[in-house]
């Protein structure tokens, strides 16, 4: 083999370590062992510790990476369907449905992350960007009624209507024993309250 494809074939090996470490973080927190130490990791990788922290600055980087590739895999559950179109009644259940479907899928990972956002400005910033996408769905989905607040009291009600359709909100509901049918029914019943208000 030439010293170019040798090179090639420790590159190719580094990245099969990588990944299989990334994909064995995910599956670890899917399992619920959030976070994960670098001794579980590598196990379930298959690869040394050694090798682990040849293949990544930190625990938290890898953190960070494996973060990064989960929350990819399921941006297209973000999306709202029909984004501001429809009836009032049929925005407030497909903005509903949306959250609870991508809460109920992300959920181990959107806990981690939130762990991991204090301490590691970059999972802090996927945070961030998740809840801008949130907010502004909310702006834009109930337009027809938030353009007819002051421009304050707007701001102050899209604030509002993001916090209670939050990854929190539903979690802490969740918590307090709430099921899938009672938290949509809560939250449609508040959302057609604040949106029905329009001081």
């Amino acid at each position: 083999m030439t010293s170019g494809g040798q090179v090639d074939g420790r590159r190719a090996r580094r990245d099969r370590g990588r990944l299989a470490a990334i994909d064995a973080m995910i599956d670890l927190v899917l399992d619920g062992h959030a976070p994960p130490s670098a001794e579980a990791v590598s196990k379930r990788a298959g690869v040394s510790e050694a090798s682990l922290f040849r293949y990544f600055d930190t625990l938290d980087d890898l953190r960070q990476q494996a973060i990064g590739r989960y929350l990819e895999r399921h941006d297209h559950l973000l999306e709202v369907p029909d984004i501001g179109e429809h009836s009032l009644d049929r925005r407030i259940r497909g903005l509903v449905d949306a959250r609870l479907r991508y809460y109920e899928t992300v959920a181990p990972m959107a806990t981690l992350v939130r762990r991991q956002a204090p301490a590691v400005p970059e999972v802090a910033a996927t945070l961030a960007r998740v809840r801008a996408t949130l907010l502004d769905q909310v702006a834009q989905h109930f337009e027809p009624e938030l353009g007819s607040f002051r421009s304050s009291a707007r701001t102050e009600r899209v604030a509002v209507l993001a916090a209670l359709t939050s990854f929190e909100s539903w979690q802490q509901l969740h918590e307090q024993g709430l099921d899938r049918v009672s938290i949509a029914r809560a939250w449609r019943r508040a959302l057609d309250d604040l949106l029905g208000d329009r001081r």
